[in-house]
C-alpha cells in the first residue's frame, strides 16, 4: 500500500513538474514574442519620423521657393514655347516648378498632382 501511494505521489510530482515545464516555455515564447513585437513597433516609429522629417524638409524648401532636397524620382522636365515645368517625385510626394510666362511657381502636393499647365500647351 505504502509502495502504491509512493508511485502515486511520484507520478503527481513528474504531472506538476511538466506543468511548470511547460508554463515555463510558454512564459518564454510570449516574452519573446513580445520583445520582437516592441522592436518592430520602435523600427516602424523611426521610419515614419525619418519619412516625416525629409517630407517637412522639402515642405520647407519649396515654401521658401528653393529646390526640394529628396525629391529624386522621376525627375523630368516639359518645355513649352513661353518657358518650362520641372517635375521630380519624392516618398509619396510630388514637386512641380513652374518656370512660365503665364505661370511661374513651385508646387507641394501628393504623388498624384499633375502639371496644371500642360492644357495651355
Amino acid at each position: 500500500m505504502e509502495n502504491e501511494n509512493m508511485v502515486s505521489e511520484k507520478k503527481i510530482n513528474v504531472e506538476g513538474s511538466e506543468k511548470i515545464k511547460r508554463k515555463k516555455a510558454e512564459k518564454d515564447h510570449e516574452d519573446k514574442k513580445r520583445l520582437i513585437s516592441r522592436i518592430v513597433n520602435i523600427v516602424l516609429w523611426i521610419v515614419l519620423f525619418a519619412w516625416m522629417a525629409l517630407v517637412f524638409v522639402d515642405f520647407l524648401h519649396v515654401k521658401n521657393e528653393e529646390e526640394p532636397q529628396f525629391c529624386m524620382w522621376n525627375k523630368k522636365t516639359t518645355q513649352y514655347s513661353d518657358g518650362k515645368v520641372t517635375e521630380c517625385t519624392g516618398l509619396g510626394y510630388k514637386v512641380i516648378n513652374y518656370s512660365r510666362k503665364e505661370f511661374n511657381a513651385i508646387e507641394f502636393g501628393p504623388f498624384w498632382i499633375t502639371d496644371r499647365t500642360a492644357k495651355t500647351k
